[in-house]
């Protein structure tokens, strides 16, 4: 599993160091607005939702480590479009290649399905979070670092530089050391994305499964948004730039990594999936209604708060979806699950985006805590429902 890990780790490393620290406020240099920024955070998650649709089922039939390499010489090609880029459009390419070909998460997680029993699902998706926590911690810390606080296009650019040494840093360890471990190859073909989607959406239907998809939907709908305005929240509520931003990434980083390194494990000997995604819905809520105080002591309890939400629920609805779903399709539904988050976050960004131009900065967090409330109320509908 370590193995598997460290890859995550490097990977996620140059994506957040370039995605979170630096590349809001790089569309900001080149003259784009907030609802831009969202746009082209959106763009990437556009682009997942096609593509995703194929990479789990891909990984089925061809095996987890190509699919990998794949995911590396993307990041590779994306990272240096965005060195060497003069304009927007050229942050457009950089963002769509890295949307069309990223499958860390839906292929990743299928590695760790694979290689964990029913009883340890949970605790392995947990330690894959930690990993992407991690990644988390440690990127916007390094690219804000790198950027400054007294940031130009040019420090923006180095961050760049050195997340594409880390991709092919990271390609030489999968292909050396990252070993195979999908052991029956199933006889599938793939005719086009359109059929996967329908595919995914069949997945998304079965009524064992819908209410763990619209929970993904939702939560990662307002986390997203939130995601992709809160480094222009800072900078326009504490005049803050890169390099604060990576020391709150740091911050949030540890407290996801305490959450599902640790405090998961703890929780889970006690209390099953189900009720915890209802105390993470709960901590959501609270996080988002404390963000907009704009308060240096209430707005770490809130991050806190959020990264206690999204720690938990993320690893166990996925440890749900794979242990409701049949074996044979593993792979597809967790693809599904990841195409689920894209929908959300492809809607979500912009919507944050409009929210935050065209009413106020706060006016996302205050629409998240509504979006939140009904969520939990429809999440524990369905699983009564399901559960008579």
């Amino acid at each position: 599993m370590l193995r598997i890990l460290i890859f995550l780790f490097l990977d996620v490393v140059a994506f957040s160091g370039v995605l979170i620290s630096t590349l809001p406020f790089l569309v900001h240099e080149y003259g784009g607005n907030i609802l831009l920024i969202t746009i082209i955070f959106g763009s990437f998650s556009f682009f997942q939702f096609f593509t995703s649709t194929i990479w789990g089922s891909l990984s089925d039939r061809f095996g987890r480590k190509p699919l990998i390499i794949l995911n590396c010489i993307a990041e590779i090609s994306s990272n240096f479009i965005l060195a060497i880029s003069g304009n927007l459009t050229m942050i457009f390419l950089s963002r769509i290649i890295a949307g069309l070909f990223k499958n860390n998460v839906s292929v990743g997680t299928a590695y760790i399905a694979d290689i964990t029993s029913k009883k340890d699902r949970a605790k392995g998706m947990g330690l894959f979070g930690v990993a992407f926590g991690l990644g988390f911690t440690i990127g916007p810390l390094f690219g804000g670092l790198i950027a400054g606080s007294n940031f130009n296009i040019a420090t923006l650019a180095n961050v760049a530089w050195v997340a594409l040494f880390t991709n092919i840093f990271n390609l030489l360890f999968v292909i050396f050391f990252l070993k195979e471990t999908k052991k029956k190859f199933n006889n599938f073909s793939i005719n086009n994305p359109i059929k996967k989607i329908h595919l995914h959406l069949d997945i998304i239907k079965q009524k064992i499964l819908l209410p763990f998809f619209l929970t993904i939907i939702l939560i990662y709908f307002c986390f997203s948004g939130m995601e992709s305005v809160f480094a222009i929240w800072i900078k326009n509520t504490f005049s803050w730039g890169p390099r604060e931003v990576g020391i709150v990434m740091l911050y949030a980083g540890l407290c996801q990594i305490i959450v599902q390194g640790f405090l998961l494990r703890i929780l889970i000997k006690y209390f099953n999936e189900t009720q915890l995604i209802k105390s993470a819905i709960v901590t959501l809520i609270g996080g988002f209604i404390l963000i907009p105080s704009s308060n240096l002591f209430l707005v770490p309890l809130a991050i806190t708060l959020l990264c206690y939400g999204i720690g938990i629920s993320s690893p166990c609805l996925n440890s749900l979806i794979s242990k409701k779903c049949s074996p044979k399709d593993k792979g597809l539904a967790l693809g599904a699950a990841y195409s689920a988050q894209s929908i959300a976050r492809f809607t979500g960004q912009p919507t944050a985006g409009v929210l935050f131009l065209y009413f106020t900065k706060d006016m996302p967090f205050y629409f998240n805590s509504a979006i939140l409330l009904f969520t939990i109320f429809c999440y524990l509908f369905l699983i009564r429902k399901i559960n008579k």
